[in-house]
């Protein structure tokens, strides 16, 4: 069970993240936020309580998505799967200082942790400003000294910082008018171990729909000494570490151990269950 401190901390974090998701339940549904980039086009779009970010394609209008999804009345429960999969890089680090977390939209993952954690530092990293202001009105993300949004290409930012993190997860998608195929090679993984700590893990979210998909995994597999991951319908979530975090046969209870000391809105343990070496799990 959650400290008497922690259920404390999270309570009045969901009250002051329901104050600031307020006003989105006035809204008609449809789209409410819609901005042109250079390469696409951003729609937020509002479904009773579901909060949706797509990208949308400016030449056939159809879009990609959603890249993030909020239920403004259950606002730290992670909707996508793959989120709540993404989790289960606190097997190996339960007690994080610092997180770096590439390719941010509408920021999902680092609110949970924001919320959850209180203890923990989330350096986003997205090439787009505009996920600031859609992450900050339409997700609830607050910026403070704990969790910061760097303007970067995940690459670039890598090479610059000085920091080492406990964590780092790779939620960066891309589609036919981006090439991010730069951040699944060996050289993007060797520095990505450079700036892990002693004991750290990546978390990956590959997606099944990636025509490059066996190439990538393979450069991932071979740049950790320990692979594993959770298979999901649409995509494969993957770890990279040097270790194993427990004995197989206790990662299910660490994992439900783990939920109920941070409180997720989460069952983690059935994600847990299925986490298989890399090399064992079909890729189609």
């Amino acid at each position: 069970m959650a400290s008497q401190g922690a259920t404390t901390h999270l309570a009045s974090y969901t009250a002051s993240l329901s104050r600031r998701l307020a006003w989105l339940r006035t809204l008609p549904d449809g789209v409410i936020y819609d901005r042109s980039l250079p390469q696409t086009r951003l729609w937020v779009i509002k479904d009773a309580s579901f909060i949706s970010l797509f990208f949308l394609n400016p030449e056939t209008g159809a879009l990609d998505g959603p890249m993030s999804r909020i239920d403004i009345e259950r606002p730290l429960h992670l909707l996508a799967p793959y989120t709540r999969a993404l989790l289960l890089t606190l097997l190996w680090r339960p007690a994080p200082h610092r997180v770096c977390m590439l390719g941010f939209g509408g920021g999902r993952m680092s609110l949970a942790l924001h919320a959850h954690l209180p203890d923990v530092n989330i350096d986003n990293v997205d090439v787009d400003p505009a996920f600031e202001t859609i992450a900050a009105d339409y997700f609830g993300v607050m910026f403070d000294e704990r969790q910061r949004l760097h303007i970067a290409d995940a690459q670039a930012f890598l090479q610059s910082t000085m920091h080492r993190y406990d964590i780092i997860i790779m939620d960066a998608f891309s589609d036919a008018r981006d090439n991010l195929n730069h951040l699944a090679t060996a050289e993007f993984y060797a520095l990505c171990r450079e700036r892990l700590r002693p004991g750290g893990v990546i978390g990956v979210n590959f997606l099944r729909s990636d025509l490059h998909l066996s190439t990538k995994v393979d450069a991932f597999r071979a740049a950790w000494h320990t692979t594993l991951a959770t298979p999901l319908r649409h995509s494969l979530v993957a770890f990279g570490a040097g270790r194993m975090p427990a004995p197989a046969t206790e990662l299910t209870t660490r994992a439900c151990a783990l939920a109920q000391r941070y409180g997720f809105d989460a069952d983690l343990s059935n994600l847990a269950a299925t986490l298989r070496p890399l090399r064992a799990i079909d890729l189609w």
